[in-house]
């Protein structure tokens, strides 16, 4: 069961990334030449206490998808330009799910703002956070804990407004992100989606590069062989196809996930 404030149906990508912790930001903007074919924004995202990656993902219209991922160290703001929504004609308003998947590690003293950046355009955003639920396994059943979007307040100090994130919230593990990228390929694959297959390949170049940066910190042995098996799938990405590139992956997945 999910529980919103407001009136908005759950994301339109919720059903493929429920199993991540995730951000959604339900942005809203009005006021604007309802003449206009787009509307063009950015997104400044300043997360402190935070080292990792950060996917996001939105749809600039129906059948278009953009997504990207951002190499983060701790305490920096990333300005995402770029970014940008077909508009109906004579639309007086506008909304936009905008999700961010972070892929790494909160310190308990973490701060995150948020801050949109349209012109003289109106804009306005809430901010909500979803946890996956936790599985309690027992002989007969698997019991799966009812799980809701919490939406977060925002906190309010003399360096201005921010929110923060509790235990409840947690970073995802880094070899997620290519059950993420595996699930991209299965979503090419539906009718009416622009294909992607070029943004694909370049989310898997910046994830591998992204991920070797992150290795001159100890990692399992295990993670090291990962690591290498990607940099071959790196070197061999520009002449593979989408189905070669999608049975390398899960290939990889298959091999990494089982149990020693």
């Amino acid at each position: 069961m999910m529980s919103f404030s407001s009136e908005r149906e759950p994301p339109w990508f919720f059903p493929y990334i429920e199993s991540y912790y995730h951000l959604f930001l339900d942005i809203k903007f009005a006021k604007f030449d309802s003449s206009s074919e787009r509307l063009y924004f950015s997104l400044d995202l300043d997360f402190q206490g935070f080292e990792g990656l950060l996917f996001f993902i939105y749809k600039s219209r129906p059948n278009k998808i953009e997504f990207d991922i951002i190499d983060h160290k701790e305490d920096l703001i990333h300005s995402v330009k770029n970014l940008y929504i077909d508009l109906n004609p004579n639309q007086s308003a506008a909304s936009l799910d905008f999700i961010i998947i972070p892929f790494g590690y909160f310190r308990e003293d973490n701060k995150f703002t948020p801050t949109i950046r349209c012109g003289n355009i109106e804009s306005s955003y809430q901010l909500f956070l979803w946890s996956p639920s936790t599985l309690f396994k027992n002989i007969k059943s698997i019991i799966k804990i009812a799980n809701k979007y919490n939406e977060l307040i925002p906190l309010d100090d003399y360096k201005g407004i921010y929110f923060t994130f509790d235990n409840s919230f947690k970073g995802n593990k880094t070899e997620y992100l290519f059950n993420l990228i595996n699930l991209l390929c299965r979503f090419d694959n539906t009718p009416g989606i622009e294909s992607m297959v070029l943004n694909i390949k370049s989310l898997i170049s910046k994830s591998n590069e992204f991920l070797f940066e992150l290795t001159q910190k100890e990692i399992p042995i295990e993670m090291q062989n990962l690591l290498k098996e990607l940099d071959r799938l790196k070197f061999n990405i520009d002449s593979l196809s989408k189905e070669e590139i999608f049975n390398w992956l899960d290939n990889l997945i298959d091999f990494y996930s089982k149990p020693d």
